[in-house]
């Protein structure tokens, strides 16, 4: 997964009053309508895509494959570019499930705990082998100690990229708390603030690597090594996966089943995104081998969202403390793959 695009999705993730309230009033809630095809009953599933993720690839690949009304579901599918209108769809009742990430689940319930009714029903993907990594300006590449009071690190106020930088600051043993953040809300803005040298570190991905080169700015630290991590969930309201427990079974299995068939028919698959979406074959297949994909809901996936939810509080991105693993619904989860729920929902995340 393209950290760039996720940390670009995740910093949409401000939330307005008026979507506030709509968290708590999700007109998805009711039973899946039915409808019949070649004289078989299938359940309608709304999917809110987000551009580029996996998710979109397996359903696309099996829709086209018919995997998808094997398993009973007739599958609907939208797009959207961000995290947060596929979650804004789906607290609105345009959408019955979705994909969000780590910082972003976290980050939406911790500010909407009054008012959510989103639920965690499946882990999907994590990415941990990006491309990128810490660069730093150039008088800090051969004294990262500097970097301790020094201008700053580049990031969106309010996004992932604030986690990464302080696990940045930890990998390389700095003091985070002697470090400073310099707020910005594009690429263009972080290589104008990097060539005026008003920063002296970030967190750097795909295609703005080579801009931040160009300004003579260095890989110090790769992601990998750091340990940045971006893992993907499927939520949805509580009332539909109450109401729709058996729709999301099949759905998953499905989904299982799809992304085995691009797995098993990687270069036919590759082609038929390519066609459908745009991308070139070859980069579908790189990304596409980035991700770990596994649904169910792991303890490791869980213990995640535990230390990222734990910063985010402890950094002040929402008031009140919470235990993200009380938003989970897993009978889905537990019905389609009982060997893949390992999470412990009844662990504290303190």
């Amino acid at each position: 997964m393209n950290i760039k695009k996720i940390i670009a999705i995740i910093a949409s993730t401000a939330l307005t009053v008026t979507l506030l309230a709509s968290c708590g009033s999700s007109s998805s809630g009711k039973t899946a309508k039915k409808v019949t095809k070649d004289g078989k009953e299938l359940s309608v599933l709304r999917v809110a895509n987000m551009t580029g993720q996996p998710d979109q690839y397996a359903d696309y690949i099996g829709m086209e494959q018919g995997i998808f009304e094997k398993y009973g579901i007739s599958l609907e599918t939208s797009e959207y570019a961000a995290g947060i209108n596929t979650v804004d769809a789906i607290a609105t009742g345009t959408a019955d499930t979705g994909l969000l990430a780590d910082f972003a689940a976290v980050n939406r319930i911790g500010n909407t705990l009054d008012n959510t009714n989103l639920v965690i029903f499946s882990d999907l993907s994590s990415s941990v082998s990006y491309n990128g990594g810490l660069f730093v300006a150039p008088k800090y590449k051969d004294d990262l100690d500097a970097l301790d009071e020094s201008e700053g690190w580049i990031t969106s106020i309010g996004t992932v990229s604030e986690y990464f930088n302080w696990q940045a600051q930890t990998y390389l043993g700095l003091d985070p708390s002697k470090h400073k953040n310099v707020n910005t809300d594009s690429i263009s803005t972080q290589i104008s603030v990097a060539h005026n040298g008003e920063a002296s570190a970030a967190i750097v991905t795909g295609s703005a690597i080579k801009k931040y080169e160009a300004e003579g700015w260095t890989q110090v630290a790769s992601a990998k090594d750091i340990g940045i991590n971006v893992s993907a969930y499927l939520i949805t309201s509580s009332d539909f996966a109450k109401n729709n427990t058996e729709t999301l079974t099949n759905y998953l299995k499905a989904l299982d089943e799809s992304v085995k068939y691009i797995n098993d028919n990687l270069d036919e698959s590759a082609e038929k995104i390519s066609k459908k979406y745009g991308i070139e074959p070859d980069d579908f297949k790189t990304n596409w081998e980035q991700y770990s994909i596994k649904l169910g809901l792991s303890e490791e996936a869980a213990s995640h969202l535990d230390e990222i939810n734990k910063w985010a509080y402890d950094n002040g991105k929402y008031s009140n403390s919470y235990n993200i693993r009380e938003f989970y619904y897993p009978d889905a989860a537990k019905k389609a793959f009982p060997d893949n729920v390992t999470a412990d929902l009844t662990k504290a995340d303190k």
